[in-house]
């Protein structure tokens, strides 16, 4: 097995977010602490301010009220009810980022406070975005009907174990959640943009890296390891270069490099805690506090122990590379864990009806072979389109949303002058994206003739909370080649049955590539 097969075999036993425990803290320290973390998990933090972004204000309608009715916010009375429709801005909302997944919605005409629910988890209100209760009262998620209609959840009545949704009471005219299905009085209808999810990761972040040895073994070589994090200018084999890329130079990297540190006696167990804490003892022991970085990265001397290549924490701030540290791909991999991202999967074998490939419920999921993605057997591959979203370092606008049919130009990935993907939403609330690479110096050094640099990449994106994960859809299922022609080629077409799209890709070249879509198509 080579060494990114095994990479991408043992990366599957890697858990999400590990949380280390400071063995120096008092057992009532630790208690109260468990308190607080068991809170937040139910409830999020605190309410805080945090940073809005959002797209334009328009009417919200509910199904059951009727199309002529918009979603009101009574200033007079504080109350939120349902009045014939006058194009004010007392009847317009907006929806802008709320951290991952979540949303926060605004009315034009009170445009500092945000759509809540109360302490009993029930009743809904305008009000103030931060202060009094849980930031999660007001979190927002949606789901996407069929028909083009929404559904509205709540954070914080999710976490308190009710399936609710937002609903309009018809006899009175106003609003609350409620345990309704997807009947009208749950559906809501809204034309204008919804924020996708998203982590931002921005600036210049400073790296803690350490090539590190235990007693009685030999340390690695040091500037492989350096260079492989580091670099030297912009060489196509560091993590900083690849990220510079990646992020078109909105993250970049530094720090500080300890080589050839010595953390102790090699455990009897590969215990991620005690190697980071052991680690973390050799730098202090240097001069150096690991907290001052806002990222810590550790090379160990090889450890049969240890059945993973990388580890990191997910989301998260720390990667432990088990004596592959020398492979900048690792680190890339890795940090994408760091980002949130989950590892990929693909879904294969779909249907095919009149030539036309059926995304639907028949196709069967499967393990992580996408050659576009680091998290699911790329290797050294930049990060697809979405990520970038995810992480900020594309705007909305860049990656735009088709909801109405018509013929799409895409532009080839890092390429100015147009759309850099598409997102299309589906009924299960997750997001179909497309994307278009070309060869480029490095990284990207494709042969012209690859499928993924002459079709379009079809994924489903999955959003949890701060995670994120993609599933790349074999859109040519009937071919010997499994997952190496994945993508969607000229003259072909994919029908999505959760978003009621036929996507077709009309042609493609080094200027980008052209999609058409149509809308609501059934296929017998």
């Amino acid at each position: 097995m080579s060494a990114d097969s095994k990479l991408r075999y043992n990366r599957r036993n890697i858990f999400g977010c590990l949380r280390i425990k400071n063995r120096f803290l008092n057992k009532g320290v630790m208690f109260f602490i468990k308190l607080i973390s068991l809170a937040v998990a139910l409830f999020g933090s605190p309410s805080a301010t945090m940073a809005l972004t959002a797209g334009n204000y328009e009417p919200l309608k509910n199904q059951a009220i009727g199309s002529t009715s918009c979603l009101t916010f009574d200033k007079n009375k504080s109350s939120i009810t349902f009045a014939s429709c006058n194009g004010g801005a007392e009847q317009n909302w907006k929806f802008a980022a709320a951290g991952g997944s979540y949303l926060f919605v605004h009315n034009e005409s009170a445009a500092n406070q945000c759509l809540r629910t109360l302490s009993d988890g029930r009743t809904v209100k305008l009000g103030a975005c931060s202060g009094d209760g849980y930031t999660s009262m007001r979190q927002w998620t949606i789901k996407n009907n069929d028909d083009g209609s929404m559904l509205l959840k709540n954070k914080y009545s999710k976490d308190l174990g009710r399936n609710e949704k937002l609903i309009a009471n018809v006899a009175t005219s106003t609003i609350s959640m409620s345990v309704a299905g997807t009947e009208k009085k749950a559906r809501w209808d809204y034309k204008g943009e919804i924020p996708s999810p998203k982590r931002p990761l921005l600036g210049n972040k400073k790296v803690l890296l350490m090539a590190t040895h235990y007693n009685g073994t030999t340390p690695a070589d040091p500037e492989l390891i350096r260079k492989a994090v580091f670099g030297d200018g912009d060489d196509y084999a560091s993590l900083k270069h690849y990220l510079k890329l990646a992020s078109r130079g909105r993250l970049t990297l530094d720090g500080t490099f300890l080589r050839n540190v010595n953390i102790g006696d090699r455990p009897t167990s590969c215990n991620s805690s005690t190697i980071l804490e052991n680690a973390r003892k050799a730098a202090r022991a240097q001069g150096v506090e690991p907290n001052d970085y806002d990222f810590f990265f550790v090379d160990i001397s090889r450890s049969s122990d240890c059945k993973w290549e990388g580890l990191a924490q997910t989301p998260g701030n720390w990667i432990l590379s088990n004596g592959v540290g020398y492979k900048y791909w690792m680190w890339s991999h890795e940090f994408g864990h760091n980002m949130g991202l989950k590892h990929s999967d693909t879904l294969r074998s779909c249907l095919v009806k009149d030539g036309v490939v059926q995304l639907d419920q028949d196709c069967i999921l499967g393990g992580g072979d996408d050659k576009t993605d680091t998290m699911g057997g790329g290797g050294g591959k930049l990060y697809p389109v979405n990520y970038q979203l995810f992480a900020a370092w594309l705007d909305d606008t860049d990656v735009p949303t088709i909801r109405d049919p018509g013929t799409y130009k895409l532009m080839p990935l890092w390429q100015s002058g147009g759309a850099q993907g598409y997102r299309i939403s589906r009924s299960d609330g997750s997001v179909l994206v497309l994307e278009y690479r070309q060869p480029r110096q490095g990284f990207e050094n494709w042969p012209v003739d690859d499928p993924f640099v002459n079709g379009i990449t079809v994924r489903v994106a999955k959003y949890l909370g701060n995670n994120l994960t993609n599933s790349l859809v074999d859109a040519t299922p009937d071919s010997a080649q499994m997952m190496k022609d994945a993508p969607l080629m000229p003259g072909h077409s994919l029908y999505d049955a959760l978003s009621g799209k036929l996507i077709t890709v009309e042609s493609t070249d080094s200027s980008g590539a052209v999609v058409k879509i149509e809308n609501h198509v059934t296929r017998n």
